[in-house]
């Protein structure tokens, strides 16, 4: 499959490609040092880490099926996976200390198709 990069412009409500993305928290509990750190590489591919174990994720529907999708192949029965959608206002309202990235939207990204 060839793989292109197209330069995608976004505002807080823009809609890509004809989904709207939406910010997710997600966050895990994972038992095992290897699935730990394949889960984490899985999730640092659809977002950022805000903590050891959370990342915040801007995604369509269609990229969060698929991250659920991917994950249920790492994860056992064991481990536990939360998943938390926040609408742009509840977005903007997290509060951050120190050396965390804040929730705004940049202006341009890079979406691989």
């Amino acid at each position: 499959m060839d793989r292109i990069a197209r330069v995608v412009r976004e505002d807080e409500n823009s809609i890509t490609m004809g989904q709207q993305k939406d910010w997710y928290l997600v966050s895990y509990d994972i038992r095992d040092p290897k699935r730990l750190a394949r889960t984490a590489r899985c999730i640092g591919g659809y977002g950022s880490r805000v903590q050891y174990s959370m990342f915040r994720c801007r995604l369509t529907t269609r990229q969060l099926e698929r991250l659920q999708w991917e994950l249920t192949s790492t994860l056992a029965l064991e481990d536990d996976l939360l998943i938390i959608g926040l609408c742009s206002r509840c977005a903007g309202q997290v509060r951050k200390k120190g050396n965390a990235k804040g929730w705004n939207v940049e202006t341009v990204t890079f979406e691989v198709v």
